[in-house]
């Protein structure tokens, strides 16, 4: 669904991708594991048009979203949902306002009657249920999450970008929301695309992982590509993860 090819994104002086070459499967989930300040919230940015790269390409089937004008991209992103890493709701709108701003805004759902279904409907999907009424104060973290998918998902995009989509949260919840991010896409055939420093979650929902290094990705593949990498920043990276898993 997506090839990036070179990407290169420099800060002044400080180079973060530095020639990146990845492929988004259609129908799967593709997460980016790597350290802190690797550059993975910046490859995002790139992918969903927030950033401008300073040379490569970036392909949504055949269109180069790089070389596109502003009006092309605006379409190309009605294929798009984002899941924040904060969830970035609107503290000024309740749950329902939330959720239907997309509908609204890119005039989909015109009668209040239908918003308010829709609404109900994707709430559902992410396992909440009676809570439009609620201001995002109201909610706990992990209800903000599932409200911030609720909106990610209510246009049915073609394909949803999570940033961080367990940062801040308990390791219950944590794994509630690996099982909810599954689940969905299940259900919804969508493609999913993930950055994420937490393994737990990675390991348990991702069909690919990508892990970013030096502004590059160094190792690509299903998990048990991935676990039994020979690159040793994998080995190491991963190292306190497995070593855990087997004392538990």
């Amino acid at each position: 669904m997506i090839k990036v090819k070179e990407l290169k994104k420099s800060f002044h002086s400080q180079t973060v991708l530095n020639g990146v070459d990845l492929d988004i499967e259609e129908g799967k989930i593709t997460v980016i594991i790597g350290r802190s300040g690797a550059g993975k919230s910046v490859l995002l940015k790139n992918i969903i048009g927030l950033m401008k790269p300073d040379s490569g390409s970036i392909f949504f089937y055949d269109k180069d979203i790089t070389k596109v004008s502003y009006n092309e991209l605006k379409q190309i992103r009605l294929n798009f949902g984002v899941l924040f890493q904060d969830a970035a709701l609107f503290d000024s709108l309740n749950v329902f306002n939330n959720i239907a701003f997309p509908l609204i805004e890119r005039r989909i759902i015109k009668k209040k009657s239908e918003l308010k279904k829709k609404v109900k409907e994707t709430l559902k999907l992410v396992e909440l249920e009676n809570i439009e009424d609620k201001m995002p104060s109201e909610l706990s973290g992990g209800m903000k999450k599932r409200v911030g998918l609720a909106r990610a998902i209510v246009t049915n995009p073609k394909i949803i970008f999570f940033d961080e989509p367990t940062t801040g949260l308990d390791p219950i919840t944590s794994m509630a929301i690996a099982h909810l991010i599954r689940d969905m896409q299940m259900k919804l055939s969508t493609t999913c695309f993930i950055i994420s420093h937490d393994l737990a979650l990675t390991f348990k929902i991702a069909d690919n992982i990508g892990f970013l290094h030096d502004g590059k990705i160094i190792e690509f593949g299903d998990k048990n590509t991935i676990k039994n990498s020979p690159n040793p920043v994998v080995r190491e990276f991963l190292e306190s993860y497995f070593a855990g898993e087997e004392n538990g």
